[in-house]
């Protein structure tokens, strides 16, 4: 036992405590979280681990989540094969300790990688502070006049996407070999009225959200940081069985996004999870940065894509406090705008009735729970507050 008590490796068992006092730290003393952390230690730990990822042209995050059952099997079958031989040896005792030992290094070791990538952002400054905005009452007349607003911005970035499609099928109808012997005033007619379809591939929207984020990062110094590309995960359609569309893992310093959504949505989710490596872990407060990312983006789908996601937020709001006000508000949704969220509400569906949905929703909602988002998976909805703070300053959004 003295031998036990004596390794050297019994020093990373400090790692439980060092994350706990980092986590008290974040809590109750003011400022560490925001000036302390995000904008100091976080960030040179956030360029180092960006840097080295960023290089991969693949998810390390989606091969380690791959691993972890086989992994956990070998050191189960281990453990077991070390526990005989040990009986054997009349050591079962020490084996067990070192065994148990070995298990809570390596869930601590989990947990302060964890707290240095993510945990600690939980309790910094929200996005508000730095932009001045004001979080109050909202009235169903600005919510009104929020939803006109995203409703005719979502419809002319939906009709400059559907003129680039038509204008690339002129120049070269092989470019759309499904309708290349379609005429064209029907060809304008059925892109008009039928879901987005993307010009970029994965990786080029990956790019095109990269560029998005460093560009709002010029305007907003709290989000100055390295930003890597966001992985395409190969595993999609699974993450859309267990209700998820994107993850950032912390462990990894990775924006992940699902690729097997409608093409309109993938834009902001992959700002999203930019938007926890930038350091902001509320959900609210990342879809209001991957809001503002996809607005200024300059890029016609970001920019679509970011107003069709938080008109669909905020229309819903409406309809909860006003029927007539949303069916005046219906009327300004094009045939595009329609077609998506239509498809969008179809896909999630496909899903929605299995046990690994509601299970995925369960655990996403207890995880956000834990780490103080006490409306758990409703927190996303949030985003709408800081949108109506928006155009309360602004009179625009």
């Amino acid at each position: 036992m003295k031998a036990l008590l004596k390794e050297k490796k019994n020093w990373v068992l400090l790692a439980y405590p060092l994350a706990i006092i980092l986590l008290v730290l974040a809590r109750k003393v003011p400022g560490f979280a925001e000036y302390v952390w995000a904008r100091g230690v976080y960030r040179g730990y956030r360029f180092l681990l960006a840097s080295i990822t960023g290089l991969l042209p693949f998810s390390l995050a989606e091969v380690i989540v791959i691993l972890i059952v086989p992994v956990v099997l070998f050191f189960l079958v281990r453990a077991v094969v070390r526990a005989i031989k040990a009986r054997r040896e009349k050591k079962a005792i020490l084996t067990l300790m070192r065994t148990i030992r070995n298990f809570l290094i390596s869930t601590g070791l989990i947990l302060l990688v964890f707290t240095v990538g993510a945990g600690v952002n939980y309790s910094r400054d929200s996005i508000g502070v730095p932009l001045g905005l004001e979080l109050g009452e909202n009235n169903v007349e600005d919510l009104k006049e929020v939803c006109i607003q995203l409703a005719n911005k979502a419809a002319a970035a939906r009709a400059e996407l559907e003129d680039m499609r038509i204008e690339t099928w002129y120049e070269d109808p092989k470019e759309d070999t499904e309708y290349k012997n379609v005429p064209l005033e029907e060809y304008e007619n059925t892109i008009r009225n039928i879901p987005l379809e993307s010009m970029y591939t994965n990786r080029e929207r990956a790019q095109a959200a990269r560029e998005a984020m460093k560009k709002l990062s010029d305007e907003i110094d709290v989000l100055w940081g390295a930003f890597p590309r966001p992985k395409s995960v190969g595993f999609s359609e699974v993450m859309s069985r267990f209700d998820i569309s994107g993850v950032f893992f912390p462990w990894t310093m990775e924006a992940n996004v699902n690729v097997d959504t409608p093409d309109h949505t993938k834009g902001f989710v992959a700002c999203h999870e930019l938007s926890h490596i930038a350091g902001f872990m509320r959900e609210d407060e990342a879809n209001f940065i991957a809001y503002l990312a996809c607005r200024d983006s300059g890029d016609d789908e970001l920019t679509y894509s970011g107003y069709i996601y938080t008109f669909v937020v905020a229309y819903n709001k409406l309809y909860k406090f006003s029927k007539e006000a949303c069916a005046e508000v219906s009327e300004l949704i094009s045939p595009g705008m329609s077609a998506d969220m239509a498809k969008n509400r179809e896909y999630w569906d496909s899903f929605r009735d299995s046990v690994l949905y509601e299970a995925g929703s369960n655990m996403n909602n207890t995880y956000l729970k834990i780490n103080g988002q006490e409306d758990g998976t409703a927190s996303y909805g949030r985003m709408l507050d800081l949108i109506m703070a928006l155009y309360r300053k602004t009179g625009k959004v």
